[in-house]
């Protein structure tokens, strides 16, 4: 992925003009960050977003004793970064880590607002890049409620596709809510099922 196939996706999604992205593009820069690095500490105030343009980074938590709970995956093409810490303007409360090097389009939420006050296409843009967050949010909330820690896993695996194979077990384990040692268990149990 890389900025002119963003672009393209913007424009066939919302309308986007080349205009439009190169005024964009102007308040934008391009990040580097190598495997493990952290893109965002808890605990920091920003308005920062990330597009990755390669590699696989996570949003995580840590709980009192250390134990670390993923939130969400994200590979090219896709934005992470502090959502609801910017609207309420409090610190996050969420850890934003390279999973592999990763290459990313860092951009203020308060210019991606000032985009949206100025184009209509950019509110569309907003409103449904905000629609298919919630979207995600309330398909892992069912998920996490409803189905087996093996039906999570395979859901995973089709929602991640080739990029599952990059994450370490121990993420994935953590993002489903298992042990590594369960989710170990399952996999052999799908392997022998093949």
């Amino acid at each position: 992925m890389d900025t002119t196939q963003l672009f393209l996706r913007a424009q066939n999604l919302a309308g986007i003009s080349s205009e439009q992205w190169e005024e964009f593009t102007q308040a934008f820069t391009l990040k580097s960050f190598k495997k493990s690095e952290l893109m965002l500490k808890a605990g920091d105030k920003s308005d920062v977003f990330f597009i990755l343009i390669r590699g696989i980074a996570r949003n995580y938590d840590l709980d009192e004793k250390g134990k670390e709970y993923t939130k969400v995956f994200r590979g090219p093409g896709e934005i992470i970064g502090p959502y609801a810490e910017t609207l309420a303007q409090t610190p996050t409360r969420f850890f934003i880590q390279a999973l592999s090097d990763c290459d990313a389009i860092a951009f203020s939420y308060a210019h991606f607002v000032g985009m949206m006050d100025k184009y209509p296409q950019w509110q569309k843009l907003g409103r449904m890049m905000a629609e298919e967050n919630y979207q995600e949010k309330e398909k892992r909330e069912y998920e996490l409620l409803h189905y087996s820690a093996e039906k999570r896993y395979l859901e995973f695996l089709a929602q991640y596709g080739e990029l599952a194979r990059e994450i370490p077990q121990y993420h994935v384990a953590s993002l489903l809510g298992v042990s590594p040692e369960a989710l170990n268990r399952i996999i052999k149990t799908l392997e022998k099922g093949k």
